[in-house]
């Protein structure tokens, strides 16, 4: 059993985000990139300009960190074509990298441990390198305001199902959907960044990194299933992302209540809750597994509602592994078809179809109301269509001059704008729904620090 010094178990992965022409970054591009040269013994680099443009992106992102440590992987089928996960695991990335450690601007302090290993006291983790002075020197009189987002980014990403990032379809490019996203997203950025935001690091509040608050839409298999948007932001504990500040005001968020399973009702029954004896008000509640989060029931129930069939189901449920995610830094319940690649332990380590099963018997007896809707498979509908409402509540906050943050079904604002939040949430369901459902009063919550 390999075991990880806890000191270095909160340490997070350098992400390859940030940019700067500075001259000292200029600078130490140009030593990365004469090194690389003599290493491969080349006089000229085919493309400099991308060439050079990945280095002062790698050099500003290893700067503008909080800490000198973090973790990066190096192995090739990361920044493999057709295995990258993030936009930024290039080739070059790669191959920068490791000059930049020939070079000594970084030391490797843990060596990586075999994936095999999932739990991060334990293991499953990425190696753990640091910046040294050496490198620090090369930049100092570089600030924060010299480094700024790398404007390469995409705004909206397409993945399989294992994650991997897949080239977004000429059509889809050339529609009307594409350009709204794109439109919607860079004017929301575009106030945010004009927008005075922090967050609190211990008692003292500090500037979000522009970074966390930039969105993508993110699309999985293809471009008409699920369409979510996502940031670093989303990815912050609700008391954190509660706890920040906008242009000195506190915050608040207006969340949906069980979105999804309401859709459903509303499609089958006509009606958004369930009239039945075992109901507590939350389709997401199972009181027989206590043992599992919120957060698991919620993927496994949303499962049983969207897989094809009931044997889909218990074969998606049954094949459950934990595992910690190196990228997003937390724990992550994921659910696997096929032959795919399983990572970390398994949730059901013995008979786990039969566990699966019984966990759907239980589901259907607590929430019968949901079973003329399960095994339907319509999660890329439902995910399409809340993806849709944050879009336009996202649109119509931008419009109104409200800088608003979405976190999947969830919108954080100012407090002074909890009213016209709510009724911006309210119209975008409706206008997504075209009316269809004019009588319902979709459920929210309100939640503050």
């Amino acid at each position: 059993m390999h075991n990880t010094p806890p000191e270095t178990t909160n340490i997070t992965y350098l992400k390859i985000e940030h940019y700067s022409g500075h001259a000292e970054v200029s600078k130490a591009a140009e030593v990365l990139l004469e090194q690389y040269k003599r290493d491969v013994k080349q006089e000229r680099l085919n493309g400099l300009p991308s060439w050079t443009s990945a280095a002062r992106k790698l050099i500003a992102s290893l700067w503008i960190r909080e800490d000198d440590s973090f973790r990066f992987g190096t192995k090739n089928e990361y920044f493999n074509s057709r295995n990258r996960q993030q936009v930024w695991l290039t080739s070059k990335t790669l191959k920068l990298f490791k000059t930049a450690r020939k070079l000594g601007w970084m030391v490797e302090t843990q060596a990586a441990v075999p994936p095999r290993y999932s739990k991060k006291s334990d293991g499953g983790l990425a190696a753990v390198y640091t910046r040294t002075p050496a490198f620090l020197q090369l930049l100092k009189s570089l600030s924060v305001d010299d480094v700024e987002v790398d404007k390469d980014l995409p705004w909206v990403q397409l993945k399989d199902n294992e994650g991997n990032i897949l080239n977004l379809p000429s059509g889809y490019l050339e529609s009307e959907s594409y350009r709204r996203t794109v439109s919607v997203l860079q004017s929301q950025y575009t106030l945010l960044l004009s927008t005075n935001i922090c967050k609190l690091i211990g008692s003292n509040p500090s500037p979000v990194d522009p970074i966390d608050i930039r969105y993508t839409r993110q699309w999985k298999g293809n471009t008409g299933i699920g369409g979510r948007f996502y940031s670093s932001f989303c990815n912050y504990p609700k008391e954190d992302r509660l706890s920040i500040t906008i242009n000195g005001e506190p915050v608040g968020s207006w969340d949906f209540s069980q979105l999804h399973p309401t859709l459903l009702l509303l499609l089958e029954h006509g009606v958004g809750e369930e009239p039945n004896l075992f109901s507590t008000g939350d389709p997401y509640d199972m009181p027989e597994y206590p043992q599992l989060t919120r957060s698991t029931n919620k993927r496994f129930i949303n499962t049983i509602l969207n897989a094809k069939s009931r044997s889909a189901a218990v074969k998606s449920i049954g094949s459950a592994h934990q595992y910690w995610d190196l990228f997003e830094d937390k724990w992550v319940v994921q659910t696997y078809s096929g032959k795919q690649k399983r990572q970390g332990e398994p949730l059901w380590p013995e008979k786990p179809q039969k566990k699966a099963d019984e966990y759907i018997d239980a589901f259907l007896f607590r929430h019968p109301t949901f079973a003329g809707v399960a095994f339907k498979g319509l999660w890329g509908t439902l995910q399409l269509l809340d993806s849709q409402i944050m879009e336009e509540a996202v649109h119509r906050a931008t419009e109104k001059g409200i800088p608003v943050l979405p976190v999947h079904d969830e919108l954080v604002g100012p407090v002074s704008k909890k009213a016209e939040m709510k009724q911006i949430l309210t119209d975008s369901f409706h206008e997504v729904t075209q009316g269809k459902f004019s009588t319902h009063q979709p459920k929210m919550t309100w939640s503050t620090a």
